[in-house]
């Protein structure tokens, strides 16, 4: 898994992303189903990962993950004015208001100190484990050497029982304040190696 450290590699995690976050309820309650708001949010969500160094792209090409610590606050004021674009000219204000209210029902929820899985995916178009596979491992590498847990969360039923079988414990769970639907929680703790 590597870093992405250009527009290629950008374009790349955009296009898996646009395939595999669609249809996905965690993304569609703020951009109505609408491709081009989901598009520019999942680019606002990878430039935000790339200012906190976690946007990655496994050595395929074929999966994708925005994988950083929580404790990393960086920001940037491109990155705000950018904020600022998406909940005025996007999603509007009324959602606006109503993801940022959600960020920090979430926010509450989740640990502090850790690392975070905000997106992951692999190519919808591509057979195969491989990169899924890789982007696991490497997750669980990175946390394990650094002795921080990994945060995940989830609106999926189908991405809930991945989560449990590839080894993360959920936590809890809330319901959605503006939709029906229930988001789940999980931790996967470090592994020390004796």
């Amino acid at each position: 898994m590597q870093l992405c450290t250009n527009i290629k590699e950008k374009k790349r995690i955009l296009e898996i992303f646009k395939g595999a976050f669609k249809n996905s309820p965690g993304i569609t309650w703020m951009t109505k189903g609408d491709d081009s708001k989901t598009e520019s949010l999942l680019k606002l969500f990878i430039a935000e990962a790339i200012v906190k160094k976690g946007a990655f792209l496994t050595n395929n090409k074929n999966g994708a993950v925005l994988f950083f610590q929580l404790q990393n606050r960086k920001n940037t004021i491109l990155l705000i004015a950018r904020k600022l674009f998406i909940v005025v000219f996007v999603i509007g204000i009324k959602t606006g208001i109503k993801t940022i209210k959600y960020k920090k029902l979430i926010d509450n929820k989740r640990p502090k100190d850790g690392f975070l899985g905000w997106l992951v995916a692999s190519d919808q178009s591509v057979s195969g484990t491989e990169a899924a596979y890789e982007i696991r491992n490497e997750m669980f590498r990175i946390a394990d050497e650094a002795k921080l847990p990994i945060f995940v969360e989830t609106t999926v039923p189908r991405v809930r029982a991945l989560y449990r079988i590839s080894g993360y414990t959920e936590y809890t769970s809330i319901e959605h304040p503006y939709e029906d639907l229930t988001i789940w929680f999980f931790r996967r703790n470090p592994e020390t190696k004796n």
